[in-house]
């Protein structure tokens, strides 16, 4: 989103590209360990915990890349 104007909008889709990053791994982690491979309730939990932390480690790297300038500055928005 480098050199585009910030708007409404973009933080809309580039907030729910986020949510889909963090909460989409974890989601099909779940249901295959419970569904496919049948693991017990306890081991479903700790998969889906520890995919969910992996996921939200990579959405910094996401959120950096979908937030970096703006059009008629070009200074990171983390500074203004």
């Amino acid at each position: 989103m480098s050199g585009k104007k910030i708007t409404t909008s973009r933080v809309f889709a580039a907030s729910t590209i986020l949510a889909l990053v963090i909460s989409v791994p974890m989601i099909t982690v779940v249901l295959v360990m419970h569904y496919v491979v049948r693991a017990d309730v306890m081991m479903t939990g700790i998969a889906g915990i520890i995919t969910l932390f992996i996921a939200m480690g990579f959405s910094f790297k996401v959120s950096k890349k979908l937030t970096t300038k703006t059009q008629d500055t070009g200074k990171d928005l983390e500074k203004t």
